[in-house]
């Protein structure tokens, strides 16, 4: 058996799609943005400004004596237990 197609060319028929019509503009304009007053809050600080914006982190606590740990001077990024190691504090 054949399949017959009648008045149809093809299985598909690509018809050109209508002219694109003006899209509204938004959001600001790539070269009309003046970064300047941004960089100037966020340039040389070391991130500051971020930890200014995060919440002070929770201490955990000393699985040996289950008392919150603090942040020494020292070493301000690892956390010790100023119970179980006095010396460190």
């Amino acid at each position: 058996m054949i399949a017959s197609t009648g008045d149809q060319p093809a299985l598909f028929v690509a018809t050109p799609a209508p002219p694109p019509a003006e899209s509204p503009v938004t959001g600001v304009a790539f070269l009309g943005a003046d970064p300047a007053a941004s960089d100037a809050a966020v340039i040389g600080d070391g991130y500051g400004w971020l930890a200014d914006a995060l919440p002070a982190p929770a201490a955990p606590t000393c699985p040996d004596c289950h008392r919150p740990a603090v942040l020494p001077a020292a070493a301000p990024v690892l956390w010790t237990c100023p119970h179980c190691h006095p010396t460190e504090v």
